[in-house]
């Protein structure tokens, strides 16, 4: 059963959820297990959190998945590391989910492709920077793109304690939840639904 997650910083129109899974998957195996394990743990916590019994899911590899209950559509984005899978979905914010292990190392070329001119140095060395990843992924998981849009094309900007802005290229912002569970960075950004 997926573990509800709570943070003082998100906002109770989000509900965010992990569970652990098998860490006995790779390769092709592996991509076409994320999509099916996302997938379900969204329903699960459709039925779970929100009460419904049906829900439709629908994932598209490198896109952001689409989730309908009774026809009308949600927010939902999904992540998942060898250990361990979370969830987010919501009827008002648009949404997108980042999570990553605290192990994981990010090495200093990756570092220089991460940041935005305008960013500030400290903010790399202040804050663990796989934290920093999940925080721009998130973001381009919440805007659609992913990857598929570099990740300095993002600024980010700490707030306080657990809690980040985020300016795209576009000029449009949104806050970002960011907090550490069970050895993984999660990071959730969200905007209110026009």
């Amino acid at each position: 059963m997926p573990e509800k997650l709570h943070h003082p910083h998100l906002p109770e129109e989000i509900t965010l959820a992990f569970e652990s899974q098998p860490t006995n998957i790779s390769g092709n195996q592996r991509d076409f297990s994320e999509g099916i394990s996302g997938s379900l743990l969204l329903k699960k916590m459709a039925s779970e959190f929100l009460g419904v019994t049906s829900i439709d899911v629908f994932t598209e590899k490198y896109e952001k998945p689409k989730v309908f209950i009774d026809d009308a559509e949600l927010s939902a984005s999904f992540s998942h590391t060898t250990a361990a899978l979370s969830a987010g979905i919501s009827k008002e914010m648009n949404i997108g989910v980042d999570m990553e292990l605290c192990s994981r190392v990010v090495t200093d070329s990756l570092k220089s492709r991460m940041k935005h001119e305008s960013e500030l140095t400290s903010l790399y060395e202040k804050i663990d920077p796989i934290r920093i990843w999940t925080l721009k992924e998130a973001a381009l998981k919440q805007i659609g793109t992913g990857l598929r849009k570099p990740m300095k094309s993002v600024k980010i900007k700490s707030i306080e304690s657990d809690l980040f802005s985020v300016e795209f290229d576009d000029g449009k912002h949104a806050k970002i939840c960011s907090f550490k569970h069970q050895e993984h960075w999660i990071s959730i950004c969200y905007q209110k639904l026009p």
